[in-house]
């Protein structure tokens, strides 16, 4: 069982305007802590509920172009790409 999302990053921590820690928080509270962690690497941990679901529904017998459209919006907000 995962914890479900969305999940949200907050910057926990930086030293000399370098991050040092992020916080990875689902509904329920803190999912994991992101030690040294990028800001692009505590973005793809905080996907992980949305990237889960855009498998899901792919691999559904169903699969439509929305599901393929839903998962490059993803794909795009994990990745910080336009």
């Amino acid at each position: 069982m995962h914890t479900p999302g969305p999940w949200t990053v907050t910057l926990g921590d930086e030293i000399i305007g370098a991050p040092v820690w992020w916080l990875i928080e689902g509904a329920d509270g803190v999912v994991c802590e992101a030690l040294y962690a990028s800001d692009s690497d505590a973005r793809l941990i905080a996907a992980a509920p949305q990237l889960l679901r855009a498998l899901q529904r792919l691999t559904h017998p169903a699969a439509d172009d929305d599901d393929l459209a839903y998962a490059l919006d993803v794909i795009r907000a994990a990745t910080g790409a336009p």
